[in-house]
């Protein structure tokens, strides 16, 4: 079998060198999102014929889907996932894929697979104007609605996250997860924003806290996948105060201006958040596809 094994904080920047990030729009292949998410998800990596395979394992330690390879030896590294999930006694299933990963799937193998494709897991990308700006009839509504919430809250304000805020960006998270019921304690993405934000200097994250005079009301944190693009890892905020999700999206892509897009990541099928994602007018919806093994095969 492979030998899978979960990341190393210390692997981070290594495993870095298998993705070709001239051509990266998804969070997928960002390795601080995989380390992050590391226990979440039950993510782990292994390296064949130096080429870089990623994969999600279920609570059995059976594997719920590999990645497409990543690196010198693609075929030579799906030829090492099909020996792997045989000797598991299973079919792999090639997931996460892009469409340009499918087509490349297909090349490498004509007629093996199904694709099905995955809505709950496309990245809404955005122009980064667009979302700085909110310029045009198409966010007249937005416009208004953070004209609101600076009218109903004149002395809120802006900072992006430092070692002096980073605590504020914490309540947040905490206040958040009282507001919806949460028991933070219980919570997986609480130790993954706290981890975050200690890794944030080493690994050039950025972020923001919004005040509402001096109570942190809203954060936002994320990182680099490309010199192109930027992704938006955590957003949350706190919704009693009207028109803040607006406030702290649109604030903090001011900042992001030197980057052509932002990847605002996927709905995870919960509706509304779809709804809210599009609202936004993406300029790009990043499809994903699972791959299945013809019953043939």
């Amino acid at each position: 079998m492979l030998n899978f094994e979960k990341i190393e904080k210390n692997r981070i920047n290594g495993y870095k060198t298998y993705y070709d990030y001239t051509r990266a729009f998804g969070c997928d292949v960002s390795v601080l999102n995989a380390y992050l998410w590391r226990n979440e998800f039950n993510i782990k990596f292994a390296i064949f014929d130096d080429t870089l395979i990623k994969a999600y394992f279920n609570s059995d330690d059976s594997v719920w889907g590999y990645c497409m390879p990543t690196g010198k030896n693609v075929k030579s590294a799906l030829g090492a996932i099909f020996d792997d999930a045989k000797e598991r006694g299973d079919k792999p299933s090639i997931v996460m894929l892009t469409n340009e990963q499918r087509a490349a799937l297909e090349e490498l193998y004509p007629n093996k697979f199904d694709y099905v494709r995955s809505p709950e897991n496309q990245d809404y990308i955005y122009f980064s104007e667009d979302l700085a700006t909110l310029a045009g009839k198409k966010y007249h509504a937005k416009r208004n609605h953070i004209a609101k919430f600076f009218r109903t809250y004149p002395e809120s304000h802006f900072e992006t996250i430092d070692n002096s805020n980073a605590v504020d960006a914490m309540t947040v998270v905490t206040e958040w997860c009282k507001e919806n019921n949460i028991n933070p304690d219980l919570y997986e993405e609480v130790n993954v924003i706290k981890e975050a934000l200690s890794l944030r200097e080493e690994h050039n994250m950025q972020g923001a806290v919004l005040y509402v005079e001096q109570n942190p009301v809203a954060m936002t944190l994320g990182s680099e996948i490309s010199p192109l693009v930027f992704d938006i890892g955590f957003e949350k905020a706190l919704r009693e105060y009207d028109g803040v999700y607006a406030v702290i999206n649109n604030s903090f892509a001011k900042t992001l201006t030197k980057y052509k897009y932002i990847n605002r990541e996927e709905d995870m099928g919960i509706e509304g958040l779809r709804k809210s994602k599009l609202s936004y007018k993406p300029c790009i919806i990043l499809d994903r596809f699972n791959a299945e093994i013809r019953e043939d095969d």
